[in-house]
């Protein structure tokens, strides 16, 4: 059954909405699953979580700094408390490669840096 014809009860999607508004999702035209507070801030956040296809780790390094955003699976079973990406970047005496933004792959202490533009 398509969304758009499904009662408003049928269209309700177990889980809470990342912003923090609670237990207000529902399924919207089209198959987004979208939260139901009016005043969320970002009612489409669980859609774009979903739309978001990147299953690597975005890495931005800079000379003395660096950032990484984590893959979405990482929230599973806490893998992200046992990521080891963080701690090798830190352990190094400086960036792995040319400052830039990189998309990691590998695991413990041998990672590969794919640029990214």
């Amino acid at each position: 059954m398509k969304a758009d014809a499904m009662k408003p009860d049928e269209r309700a999607v177990t889980g809470y909405c990342p912003m923090g508004c609670g237990r207000t999702l529902f399924l919207a035209d089209g198959g987004y699953v979208t939260c139901s507070y009016i005043h969320c801030p970002r009612r489409g956040a669980v859609a774009d979580l979903l739309a978001d296809r990147e299953i690597s780790h975005i890495v931005q390094l800079g000379e003395d700094t660096f950032t990484v955003r984590h893959p979405l699976r990482e929230r599973l079973d806490d893998a992200l408390m046992t990521c080891t990406l963080h701690e090798h970047i830190a352990g190094l005496a400086g960036p792995p490669v040319q400052p830039g933004r990189y998309r990691a792959h590998g695991a413990g202490g041998q990672w590969s840096w794919e640029p990214l533009s």
